[in-house]
């Protein structure tokens, strides 16, 4: 019985290795031979959105809400900071003192989004935002605003192809 048992293992290992040598050679056969793969990697794109940050008021929360918004964009796999002469996103931050007569307490800001296909080309307005900005609050407002120009570059995405 032994002897039986022996000679039907032996023979479902013979069949077994007979199923892996032809799998290998089926394998072999879809292999091109002689053939080399060609070293020559593809351009890999981005997806980076270039954008130009444009402030020139002088109230020094608004500097900081302009700056700290260049920092983010600067810092983000999403965007290309550039002044180069490209189709881009321009944000126009416009700033003024809340109140005069304290200018260090708070900043209203006006931001639009426009798209600029070249500097000789007239812009198409995207979007725009108001609202109002303290010392506490600069790095929050610009994070927010990072996030609104995502949006939009989302939405007008096909004026970069």
């Amino acid at each position: 019985m032994r002897r039986l048992a022996a000679i039907h293992s032996s023979a479902l290992l013979v069949a077994l290795a007979t199923m892996i040598l032809i799998a290998g050679l089926a394998m072999a056969q879809d292999l091109p031979t002689g053939k080399t793969i060609p070293n020559t990697p593809s351009e890999m794109k981005t997806g980076a959105t270039p954008v130009a940050v444009i402030h020139d008021n002088v109230d020094q929360l608004g500097a900081r809400l302009a700056y700290q918004l260049k920092e983010t964009f600067n810092a983000s796999s999403l965007f290309t900071l550039t002044s180069k002469d490209e189709a881009k996103i321009k944000l126009i931050v416009a700033t003024k003192p809340e109140f005069p007569s304290r200018p260090q307490v708070g900043s209203v800001y006006s931001v639009v989004w426009i798209f600029s296909a070249s500097e000789n080309v007239l812009t198409h307005y995207l979007a725009s935002e108001a609202g109002t900005v303290d010392a506490a609050t600069v790095a929050a407002a610009a994070e927010a605003l990072a996030g609104r120009t995502t949006a939009v570059a989302d939405q007008y995405a096909y004026l970069f192809e």
